[in-house]
């Protein structure tokens, strides 16, 4: 181990290869943290060939110091080596988990090699019962942890501070790169949008049950008959993605509806929309309202999560409740009222310029690292 004015070594793993919400802040934080503070490399599993990882080929795309780690599969006791190899090739200070199996990865490789540990709680998926249980051990696992960093106050609440005390816990909202994200997009005036001849919504999340997406398909065939222009896109790949074709053509909507899968350029797609539609049962601190809000996309979000700790209901968006009825009056408020909606996203902006810079994110997470160096 280096002494104490040495830079803190920080080894982030990652189980989920997406460059999504998540990923985004780890490839964001590796671009923008102190180098003379934090010495800090990314540690995506990578059950195959490493070019098929995204999220590590953007990290050395942006010549970000990386640390891949093998993954055989299985439960995360094969991962215990790899990641003692990689502490003990980089003197690494604390292993940082982002999900349940690198949370219990880095706690088995702690018991072999002195190492803090740091959690990010980015919320938890609850729609099966092995997710279920999933949660559970999460949340019993958090308890062993030096810090905790949870994405909302909504997170936060979720653990009881008699199981998981304030003192271990900080309350780290997700943020935006203002100087880079979108600029182009943010620079043009967002096109006027004459809901009687056309309208697109877009959802972007993760393909699954817990986004609401076949809620949001019943309301969009619901609003079809009175706005004939009325469009859908989905932005995401997941297990629910057949199912959702098949429920629009059920419906009757499918030349309606576009899946686009996985998209690369989030701004591009944005400014081609007219309106964002949050339809989720649950989020942690949702990256795609901070996106949206930034870029002046009008917005129709559940309020959900820490959703409601980024934009408030006609102020800066439109929030509702995870129903039909609700979302459908959301969306119907837009149709029939966009210049409200587009002064409401011109608010929305100012407030993701005032509280969600990443720099900030990045100067408190670098303190979290440095207080258990002490």
């Amino acid at each position: 181990m280096s002494n104490n004015s040495s830079p803190v070594c920080v080894l982030h793993l990652r189980d989920s290869p997406w460059v999504d919400g998540p990923g985004r802040t780890i490839l964001e934080t590796g671009a923008h943290v102190d180098a003379s503070r934090v010495d800090y490399h990314i540690a995506p599993l990578c059950s195959g060939d490493e070019a098929d990882n995204p999220l590590l080929t953007a990290a050395r795309t942006r010549g970000l110091k990386v640390a891949p780690i093998k993954d055989p599969g299985g439960f995360p006791t094969a991962l215990i080596d790899p990641i003692v190899a990689q502490i003990d090739r980089l003197g690494v200070h604390i292993l940082h988990s982002s999900d349940f199996r690198t949370s219990v990865a880095a706690l088995l490789a702690s018991r072999r090699r002195k190492v803090r540990l740091v959690a990010t709680a980015h919320g938890w998926i609850a729609n099966t019962w092995r997710r279920r249980l999933v949660r559970l051990a999460d949340k019993m696992l958090l308890r062993l942890f030096d810090r905790v960093i949870m994405v909302s106050d909504a997170t936060r609440r979720l653990v009881p501070a008699w199981w998981l005390p304030d003192s271990r816990v900080r309350v780290l909202h997700n943020a935006l790169v203002l100087d880079s994200y979108g600029s182009s997009v943010l620079a043009a005036p967002r096109r006027v949008v004459n809901p009687a001849q056309s309208a697109t919504i877009v959802n972007v999340g993760r393909l699954s049950p817990e986004k609401g997406q076949i809620l949001l398909l019943q309301v969009i065939a619901s609003l079809a008959g009175r706005w004939p222009g009325l469009k859908l896109i989905f932005a995401g790949t997941g297990p629910l993605e057949r199912v959702l074709r098949e429920t629009a053509v059920a419906l009757g909507i499918s030349e309606r509806v576009e899946f686009r899968g996985y998209v690369s350029d989030m701004p591009a797609l944005y400014s081609e929309c007219d309106l964002l539609v949050q339809s989720s049962f649950s989020e942690g601190l949702p990256n795609v309202v901070l996106e949206a809000a930034y870029l002046r996309l009008p917005m129709v979000a559940t309020d959900v999560g820490g959703t409601a700790e980024v934009v408030q209901h006609r102020r800066t968006a439109w929030l509702c409740s995870p129903t039909a009825a609700s979302l459908s009056e959301g969306i119907e408020a837009f149709l029939t009222d966009p210049s409200s909606f587009a002064r409401m996203g011109v608010s929305a902006h100012d407030v993701i310029v005032r509280n969600f810079s990443f720099g900030a994110r990045t100067a408190r997470q670098t303190g979290i690292y440095e207080e258990l160096r002490q």
